[in-house]
């Protein structure tokens, strides 16, 4: 299905059921990382009435390719189709309902002992470290340019820092909500791949265009951010 920091697989088991498998390369996110996602959208699934992903299974499995082993997570499938760039006003409306069901779970949700999710700091947010960072670093890039973007995150840093980590809109946020993240189902919006869900405010829910890794070299808008005419939502 896609390849990118992970591997997606779909697998149909004997019983007819279909399943998404991820394959966790090493070097991603840590164990206690991923039972703190599957621990959230256990939560989710028992606490609300939105569609989310389930773990079917979790196992780590080890190939000649990784002898160390690779974790590898079997979801439920989640019933709909693409939204497409140009999602319709009841979508819209309905997804504004799930981020706001999100919020407010995240507000009165206790993690368990060994709850651990990245939190979006400035390193997080610029990628620092990273093999993005390093392929954008060796690219030419006018000194000016790259001293912009140095006063950039240096003042959004200082926003971040400002606004704190006040429980009022300080949580557990999706943090990769475009639009390649969210089906549609009869004008009900599902949202899927929990794989970034990470500390932060709440405005990091949605993942927009300035904010995004370059991960496939073309535009991810968010309907939030879309201003100009093709991207606004169809009637």
């Amino acid at each position: 299905m896609r390849r990118h920091t992970n591997h997606l697989v779909r697998a149909d088991t004997k019983a007819g059921e279909r399943l998404v498998v991820r394959v966790c390369l090493p070097g991603g996110r840590s164990d206690a990382e991923l039972d703190a996602e599957l621990a959230w959208l256990a939560a989710l699934a028992r606490d609300t009435g939105l569609t989310v992903p389930a773990a079917r299974f979790s196992a780590r499995v080890a190939t000649s390719e990784f002898p160390a082993g690779a974790r590898c997570i079997g979801f439920t499938w989640v019933h709909g189709r693409p939204c497409g760039p140009r999602p319709s006003r009841r979508l819209v409306a309905d997804l504004g309902r799930v981020i706001g069901t999100l919020h407010g779970h995240a507000a009165g949700f206790r993690p368990p002992p060994g709850f651990t999710r990245p939190s979006l700091d400035l390193a997080r947010l610029t990628w620092a470290g990273t093999w993005h960072a390093a392929q954008l670093a060796s690219r030419p890039i006018d000194p000016k340019v790259r001293l912009l973007l140095g006063e950039a995150a240096e003042q959004a840093g200082q926003v971040l820092a400002g606004l704190g980590q006040d429980p009022a809109g300080y949580g557990l946020v999706h943090a990769d909500l475009d639009l390649d993240n969210v089906l549609d189902h009869h004008g009900q919006a599902r949202v899927i791949d929990f794989d970034d869900a990470s500390w932060g405010t709440t405005p990091w829910t949605w993942r927009s265009p300035r904010t995004a890794s370059p991960k496939r070299g073309a535009r991810s808008c968010s309907p939030a951010t879309r201003q100009c005419a093709p991207c606004r939502p169809a009637t």
